[in-house]
């Protein structure tokens, strides 16, 4: 089996705590992000602010099926299903590295300019580490996200804030 196959493979409790993940990190993006920046473009903003409102009906209603999923599990089963989530995190977060690697080439490309390999090295750190903060650590690092975990289990919600955030942030 291929990894990204092994991904889609878990179980739906891994699955839909990756989603609730996914939507609690377009929350924060907004709010730290968007809400109260006047140097965007109105109409963009207001898109963005829409689609806001949507995304927080969707983080509504996952958490209820997250919840829903957890209360059909053992402690042991949600152990499993958070290492699943672990795995679709390890999944984005090399895609994202792959990601990085086509910005500088296009970077590169866009300024006509060559870095050099210490240059380079200092791209792909920040830029890895900016990525994984606002796709992974933000969400992952969420308080509604961290109260579901505490709620369904509360040494997941321990591993991930003391454990597995930090990578990420």
């Amino acid at each position: 089996m291929a990894e990204g196959e092994a991904v889609l493979a878990h179980e739906p409790l891994a699955v839909a705590l990756a989603i609730l993940q996914i939507e609690w990190m377009s929350q924060r993006h907004y709010l730290e992000s968007v809400k109260d920046d006047s140097n965007l473009d109105p109409q963009f903003k207001s898109l963005l602010r829409y689609h806001w409102m949507e995304e927080a009906q969707h983080a509504k209603m996952d958490t209820l099926m997250v919840e829903a999923l957890a209360s059909t599990r053992t402690g042991e089963e949600i152990d499993r299903a958070v290492e699943g989530l672990l795995d679709i995190g390890g999944f984005l977060d090399a895609g994202m590295k792959q990601q990085v690697e086509f910005d500088l080439e296009s970077f590169e490309r866009a300024t006509g300019r060559k870095l050099s390999e210490e240059e380079k090295a200092e791209f792909i750190k920040v830029q890895q580490q900016a990525n994984r903060w606002t796709y992974l650590g933000s969400g992952m690092t969420h308080p509604n996200f961290l109260a579901t975990l505490e709620g369904i289990r509360p040494s997941a919600r321990k591993r991930i804030e003391e454990e597995i955030a930090p990578i990420f942030c």
